[in-house]
């Protein structure tokens, strides 16, 4: 008898490895005891596009809208094909009674579960077990949740609300983008959650931009008597600013005139406490690490995921917890007793009495979500970057001030009478820090200010008036940290109450997982633009935006406020309250309605593109039948389609791509240069071959070359077809012979002054740098890219000669760049033990890096040597 158990990820399944003994470790599993366990990488399977349900869907059309799939299908992900793999041969293993899912304990945890057993065709619901907490995985929790395991059923609403979510998403965006995209000649994407993101930034902008600045003036005067010195400011009814600038003239002429001592008229002060901030979530930590070192919310996540997944010293960081669960108190006593070892000074404050269930600020099952709140695991190795050091000195502070005392404080108000007006002074006095010993913060200006201790009646003799000139200043221009609040809790832009009660709950616009990556799109498809630490809409993002907000019907994917009802239907479904059938009958319906609209809305005024193009058509796109643009350095099509304007040295024209898109072949032409650097005469050849459009070099109309194929040493094919970006761009192959400025990408280029070519390696073809596309050129130190000046984009990347203490050699170059594992070799670490491992090159959220593959019994030896200079 056989139990499986799939987890979301390597390192769950290392958790439960651990606390169920089951140490053999295999290609993609754990195998012993009669236990297997696997784990997904995230989600493995994904809804068809358009086109895997009918070829007539690949041509972007009006006509063919609204697409309503019905049955929604999944297919695998091509880059994690190979686990899908593993588990589909795991759950046919002979004898398997059960199958427990431990994907997290959340609605998408629950679809990376159900589509990968949907996907390998496993409905026997009967054998399938739910492993439900949100815990830290110590051995203890992992092996009494496994006691407490539940039915599968019980968590079908959840699978629900989540397949909705997609669907509804896949509904809206693959429609409304192909809708507006057609209707304004550039890709123009909208979604449920990007759209409604993309309003608040156009929302602020011209909020910013209209605004005009009001003058207003606020008096002081400065007090004095027998102890000590004080400033008043003027008040009325809570009101300090006087915007009658004559009144206000007046006002400080009348007192400036006054002889009169004034009168404290009343003194008070309040004893009060602050307890400790929440933990972490990741939403947190990112507005934190932007206000205090920029760091933009993609970046902190890509810091924090590199700190739990390469460096194992933080928890998981996709989290919207502010806590932890009741089972990890002995954990965190022996965090707390660990870290304080080598940070004496943050722990050195904590009250053990803190450290204990009756801290509900800390340990709080009620509040637990997916995962628990942020924090550190174990030191922060010396291999660690400055960027790492920073995000987990923040998350070992929180940490660490969370078991402090309260924060002791005493808040003072005097207001004082002088010439019938009334003015106050406030100040905070810290009498006990606690927890801002570990988590300083910096006092306000007005509250370090000393005031003496006055009482009631005292006198106050005028020193001076002071009226100082002020005005009204613009709501502040977003920043990452602003913009993650807004989206966390969006409650003043709704009206209803219980919107707004929802909006101070768990409901905002987006998941803590992909609000960061939100942001990433919009600036990827030009809505918005980075101005330093400021986050703005483009004048792009502006006309989607003001343009749906004059539409009846699509509007809503503006509205904040609509985007969480949908998410509110959602939440009602997860709970077993919501009506499956109306909810996907009502998306249907606003799809529907959508289309019709968008199909014939009057589009006011001229669509901006995102880059500065020439806006000639010069003929129709070969892969979708769309328009064809000339653009500043390239020919596109709104699908993504590109021709570029220089091949092999040659500047083409309109008429030559208009001809070459009609006919398919061009030409010929002379003035193509070779990588030899010899000129060429021959005619463009426009051709799909595998899938994607090739421009390929055709000899027979000069008599040179026949058959019309590439002759050896002679330039490659020119690949129009998309790269992983999703973006289309030239092979590789064919890039080597391109002298355009964008994509250099010869290994055997021209090297520049003091610089040598790589040696060896023409003879295995062409490996450019992966980074950019640039070309790799040979240094003192390593094998780096050419396009290292700032003005052919400051690229980074580089190879070491020297890697894991030995240097490389030739074939291992090879194959990283080839990104290829090396051929096993010897390696030495730390304790002086030799270990036979593969490196191979890895594009990494931080980064591209050279890693060593971890031993058969799955041990890392070594860190990952970070590929820039």
């Amino acid at each position: 008898m056989t139990t499986l158990i799939l987890t979301e990820k390597p390192s769950v399944a290392a958790d439960f490895s651990k606390a169920l003994g089951v140490r053999t470790r295999r290609d993609g599993y754990y195998e012993g005891n009669g236990t297997l366990i696997c784990w997904a990488v995230g989600h493995l399977v994904e809804l068809f596009a358009p086109e895997d349900y009918s070829p007539s869907f690949k041509k972007w059309s009006l006509a063919t809208l609204p697409i309503l799939p019905e049955p929604f299908k999944y297919k695998p992900i091509k880059k994690s094909g190979k686990q899908l793999g593993v588990i589909k041969k795991l759950l046919k293993t002979p004898g398997l009674d059960r199958v427990i899912i431990a994907t997290d304990a959340g609605r998408e945890g629950e679809v990376i579960a159900r589509t990968i057993l949907l996907q390998a065709g496993f409905t026997d619901k009967g054998r399938i077990m739910r492993f439900w907490t949100s815990q830290a995985l110590t051995p203890a929790v992992v092996r009494s949740t496994l006691e407490k395991l539940q039915p599968i059923t019980d968590y079908d609403r959840l699978w629900r609300a989540g397949y909705y979510r997609q669907v509804a998403d896949w509904m809206v965006g693959m429609n409304g983008t192909r809708a507006l995209t057609v209707r304004l000649g550039d890709l123009y994407s909208v979604g449920r959650v990007q759209t409604a993101v993309l309003a608040l930034l156009v929302q602020r902008r011209r909020e910013r931009e209209n605004f005009k600045p009001e003058p207003y003036v606020v008096v002081k005067v400065h007090f004095a008597n027998e102890k000590g010195k004080w400033i008043g400011t003027w008040f009325k009814e809570k009101e300090t600013r006087i915007v009658d600038l004559d009144a206000a003239q007046g006002l400080v002429a009348r007192l400036t005139a006054e002889e009169t001592p004034g009168v404290v008229l009343s003194a008070e002060k309040e004893k009060k406490s602050d307890p400790p901030p929440y933990l972490f979530s990741l939403t947190d930590l990112q507005q934190e690490a932007n206000k205090r070192f920029g760091f933009p919310a993609k970046k902190t996540l890509n810091v924090a995921q590199g700190l739990y997944q390469d460096k194992k010293c933080l928890s998981y960081p996709r989290t919207d917890s502010r806590v932890l669960g009741t089972q990890n108190l002995d954990m965190v006593k022996k965090l707390v007793d660990k870290l304080a070892e080598t940070a004496p000074a943050l722990f050195k404050g904590v009250d053990h009495g803190r450290i204990a269930l009756s801290n509900k600020r800390v340990f709080n099952d009620a509040k637990l979500t997916d995962h628990h709140a942020l924090i550190p695991l174990k030191n922060l190795p010396p291999s660690a970057t400055a960027d790492e050091a920073k995000i987990y000195e923040l998350v070992l502070r929180r940490f660490a001030a969370a078991f402090h005392p309260n924060c002791h404080y005493e808040n003072t108000k005097i207001v004082t009478g002088f010439s019938s007006e009334t003015f106050q002074t406030t100040g905070k006095i810290i009498l006990s820090p606690g927890w801002r010993e570990a988590w300083p913060i910096k006092a306000k200006k007005e509250d370090e200010a000393y005031i003496p201790p006055l009482v009631n009646g005292d006198a106050a003799h005028k020193e001076k008036v002071a009226a100082e000139k002020k005005e009204t200043t613009p709501p502040a221009a977003y920043t990452d940290a602003l913009i993650l609040k807004e989206m966390t809790n969006p409650g003043r832009y709704v009206s209803e109450k219980a919107m707004k009660d929802l909006f101070r709950g768990e409901v905002g616009i987006g998941t803590q997982s992909t609000r960061a990556q939100i942001l990433e799109i919009l600036i990827q498809r030009e809505y918005a633009k980075r101005e330093g630490k400021t986050l703005a809409a483009t004048d792009k993002g502006c006309y989607l935006v003001e343009m749906l907000q004059k539409t009846a019907v699509s509007r809503v994917l503006t509205s904040p406020e609509e985007t969480a009802r949908w998410e509110m239907s959602l939440n009602r479904i997860a709970l077993g309250e919501g009506n499956n059938e109306n909810f996907l009958a009502t998306i249907k319906e606003f799809v529907q309605k959508s289309m019709d609209e968008l199909k014939t809305v009057v589009m006011e005024g001229e669509a901006p593109v995102g880059r500065k193009r020439t806006g000639e058509v010069v003929g129709r796109c070969p892969a979708c039948g769309g328009e064809v643009i000339e653009e500043y350095k390239n020919f596109k099509c709104a699908c993504g389609f590109v021709l570029w304007k220089k091949i092999a040295g040659k500047n083409l024209t309109p008429n030559m791509v208009g001809h070459l898109l009609r006919t398919k072949k061009s030409g010929p032409y002379n003035g193509f240069i070779s990588k030899k650097k010899k000129r060429f005469t021959a005619s463009l050849i426009l051709a799909q071959k595998e899938g994607s459009w090739q421009v390929t070099f055709d000899f027979d109309s000069n008599g040179k070359k026949g058959g019309g194929k590439k002759a050896a040493g002679e330039p490659a094919p020119w690949s129009s077809s998309p790269n992983a970006s999703g973006s289309f761009s030239h092979s590789q192959e064919a890039a080597s012979y391109v002298s355009q400025p964008e994509r250099p990408t010869t290994l055997a280029s021209k090297p520049a002054q003091n610089q040598k070519p790589l040696r060896g390696l023409n003879q295995t073809g062409p490996r450019p740098c992966p980074a950019c596309g640039g070309s790799i050129i040979e240094g003192k130190r390593g094998f780096g890219c050419s396009n290292w000046p700032a003005d052919k984009g400051g690229c980074r990347f580089v190879i070491w000669k020297t890697l894991f203490g030995r240097e490389l050699t030739e074939s291992q170059l090879t194959s990283l760049l080839s990104m290829k594992p090396t051929r096993p070799c010897n390696l030495t670490t730390s304790d002086g033990r030799t270990v036979k491992t593969r490196l191979r090159l890895t594009n990494t959220p931080q980064g591209w890096m050279v890693m060593a593959d971890p031993d058969e019994q799955g041990i890392k030896h070594f860190e990952p040597v970070v590929c820039a200079h």
